[in-house]
């Protein structure tokens, strides 16, 4: 293992670590790790450089711009290619996660399925692949499905974001009394206010107009006290709230 290869496994940690610690958008660290060094210069230039300027002008679209300035289809090239020389389940998890980047998820699914055979079959983190992109396609109950496999097989397995999968899966089914008891956990530890902006959304889609006020209401209050970066992360979550609260 040489020094550059290390220093540059280094640096990939750090800025992940930042971005986490940062409150940036997650999709940050999809960047770092797929693109390496290139993610990593990305990421300064378009985060960290604004802020230590003062000039922090970080458009919405920046993000997406990067993706496509990175020539994700070279990459997808190159992963096809490894799985080609090694028809390996880690192969086909990267792959299927560059697929689901790039919207092609009939071939993150066939990815994902594949991969889960021999000590593999009921992998958590497989599985919640295969979740997320049964999700984007749609298909909600597949989606219920393979998750509520995950958790008789991996009781203890944690993750958030699938949790918020299958609480919107289960909206999406109109299963709502039980989309709202997901959503009542969640909201109790989810970080960021989809979850609670989602959970008020649909109580108030069913009537419980009260409940829903005041949810909407804990999101526009705390987020006055959010510190500036982690208030635009979450910007959409709290004009969404914004449009719904009513005035006292």
């Amino acid at each position: 293992m040489t020094l550059l290869f290390i220093l540059s496994i280094l640096i990939q940690i750090a800025c992940i670590v930042h971005v986490i610690q940062s409150g940036r958008h997650i999709v940050w660290v999809l960047i770092i790790f797929f693109f390496s060094l290139l993610g990593c210069l990305a990421y300064f230039l378009l985060e960290i450089l604004p802020e230590l300027t003062g000039n922090n002008r970080t458009t919405p679209g920046a993000t997406k711009r990067v993706l496509k300035s990175l020539e994700p289809k070279s990459d997808l090239k190159q992963l096809a290619q490894n799985l080609e020389l090694s028809n390996s389940v880690e192969n086909k998890v990267n792959l299927a996660k560059a697929y689901v980047l790039e919207g092609l998820y009939d071939e993150a699914i066939e990815l994902y399925q594949n991969a889960l055979s021999g000590i593999y079959q009921d992998d958590p983190s497989i599985l919640l692949g295969l979740a997320n992109a049964l999700f984007y396609h749609q298909d909600y109950a597949q989606v219920k499905k393979t998750l509520t496999r995950l958790i008789e097989t991996h009781p203890n397995f944690k993750s958030q974001e699938g949790h918020l999968l299958f609480a919107r899966s289960l909206e999406a089914l109109q299963e709502n009394e039980a989309a709202l008891e997901e959503y009542k956990v969640l909201d109790t530890y989810f970080s960021g206010y989809e979850a609670k902006c989602r959970y008020a959304l649909l109580l108030q889609q069913l009537g419980h107009t009260e409940q829903a006020q005041e949810l909407f209401k804990e999101i526009m209050d705390r987020a006055k006290q959010l510190p500036k970066n982690y208030r635009k992360i979450q910007k959409e979550w709290i004009d969404i709230a914004s449009q719904h609260v009513k005035p006292d």
